[in-house]
């Protein structure tokens, strides 16, 4: 099993994925809450990008915290002891810096935004597999309504 995305260094799909199902029993066993963001680059012509937004993310979250390239241009995170406004103000913050920050391709400089979609364990959906295809149905209603949006289930 790969355990990293070479080209962004964040983990790649298959070992984030057991991560989550680790982290996921954990959870359950010690009744604690979770959370996992799922994070999409609106706008990009190639994956020369990727590495930066990948950066980007990382210096958003806790060192504890786990990203993951999930595929082409998206991304996981698992965010550890995380209840849905922590998640939420993660999700704006990595938002507002990729919104704001100035991507450097073939010399010039381009503005980039993301879609941020996440939930919570157990708040959201009370399995595992719920909780990362929970995440993903928010990006998509993020990216649905105009992109550069933070979404997450209502309670």
């Amino acid at each position: 099993m790969e355990m990293l995305d070479p080209m962004t260094s964040a983990l790649s799909a298959e070992f984030f994925k057991f991560l989550l199902e680790s982290e996921g029993k954990r959870a359950m066993r010690y009744t604690y809450f979770f959370s996992v963001l799922a994070v999409e680059i609106d706008q990009v012509e190639n994956g020369e990008l990727l590495a930066t937004l990948a950066e980007l993310i990382r210096k958003n979250i806790r060192n504890t915290d786990i990203i993951g390239r999930i595929d082409h241009r998206r991304f996981s995170v698992i965010l550890h002891h995380a209840e849905t406004q922590n998640t939420y103000s993660v999700g704006e913050r990595i938002r507002d810096q990729v919104e704001n920050y100035n991507f450097v391709l073939k010399n010039s400089h381009h503005k980039r935004t993301v879609s941020v979609g996440g939930a919570c364990f157990p708040s959201h959906t009370p399995d595992i597999q719920g909780l990362l295809l929970t995440a993903h149905e928010m990006l998509q209603r993020a990216k649905s309504s105009g992109g550069n949006k933070v979404y997450l289930p209502e309670l």
